[in-house]
């Protein structure tokens, strides 16, 4: 197993091993997941000071905007570093506060006026959403002819076509009889009663077996107008309490991989390019730590949807 202080991309399929009774799934194919290999060890040996050489094809021309997913304006930091990385190499960077009551098509319908109103409206289109950020991410471009044709590609990194069975036992009851163990039903019971408290039980609802059934219905009947390259992952050990289930997910699903929120055969989405990878915690793309650079992680996606050359 990985340590924290050296995250690197390889080993996805080891999940195998440590999730025997993960269902059997379609994997995507790996050329994109082993270009985003190479060209996390292409920048891993390069400068700071060189990322402007990378990015200065694109950077009078594109603008990034960050969404964040379900609960991220709740956790300090989500998607900061990175806003400030990308804003500091000169490209416009909209991080959008989405708002966790939801629903996924309203969320998506004030992206689209923080883009027309935060972003020149001659610069290209990058949208990065995580989680449930990358569903609105995909709604908005699905709905909005006008900013569709300015979009260059989605990218979306843990975004589920499957519900969370956490937030199903939480908010539904679901999955009662595997929580056996008191502390776990006074924790759920005090995470249920902190979701209503901040008014994000019905936008949690939506991540639920029936609401995310609808959203992604509703995404498959549209279809993709625009390029879409999601990341899924697995992990093996929590990072953030807010955002990171182990426990619960094992007593769920015993044996069946995971990031700490999802189902690693529900973060799969059919005909995308996906980046696989391994150790990699629900969260972390937006957080960052435990050995995880998503300054990086972001350069990468970035580099690797827009074909730019690594300098060596």
């Amino acid at each position: 197993m990985q340590t924290s202080a050296r995250w690197r991309p390889e080993g996805f399929d080891a999940f195998r091993a440590l999730y025997p009774s993960t269902p059997t799934f379609a994997l995507p194919e790996l050329a994109t997941t082993s270009e985003f290999a190479a060209r996390w060890a292409a920048l891993s040996k390069l400068r700071e000071d060189a990322w402007p050489t990378m990015l200065a094809p694109v950077v009078d021309r594109i603008a990034v905007v960050f969404v964040r997913g379900y609960l991220g304006n709740w956790m300090p930091g989500n998607l900061m570093a990175p806003t400030r990385a990308l804003r500091a190499l000169g490209i416009p960077v909209v991080l959008h506060r989405s708002a966790a009551e939801g629903p996924i098509a309203r969320n998506a319908r004030l992206l689209g006026d923080a883009i027309r109103r935060d972003v020149p409206s001659d610069r290209a289109l990058v949208i990065a959403g995580h989680s449930r950020g990358g569903l609105e991410a995909r709604w908005l471009v699905a709905h909005d002819d006008e900013l569709a044709k300015r979009t260059h590609v989605v990218l979306t990194s843990q975004t589920p076509r499957g519900p969370s069975p956490v937030l199903e036992s939480m908010l539904l009851g679901a999955h009662r009889a595997t929580l056996r163990a008191p502390h776990r039903r006074i924790a759920e019971g005090v995470q249920r009663v902190g979701l209503h408290a901040i008014g994000a039980a019905t936008g949690g609802r939506e991540l639920t077996r029936e609401g995310v059934a609808r959203v992604v219905d509703t995404l498959a009947r549209a279809g993709d107008v625009t390029r879409v390259i999601q990341t899924a992952s697995w992990s093996s050990v929590p990072t953030t309490w807010l955002d990171s289930f182990h426990e619960r997910l094992g007593e769920i699903a015993p044996g069946r991989a995971h990031d700490g929120q999802f189902f690693l055969d529900d973060l799969v989405w059919p005909g995308l390019p996906h980046v696989l990878l391994p150790h990699l915690d629900h969260a972390q793309p937006a957080m960052g730590g435990h050995g995880f650079d998503h300054v990086r992680y972001w350069l990468v996606m970035l580099s690797l949807a827009l074909q730019l050359e690594v300098p060596r």
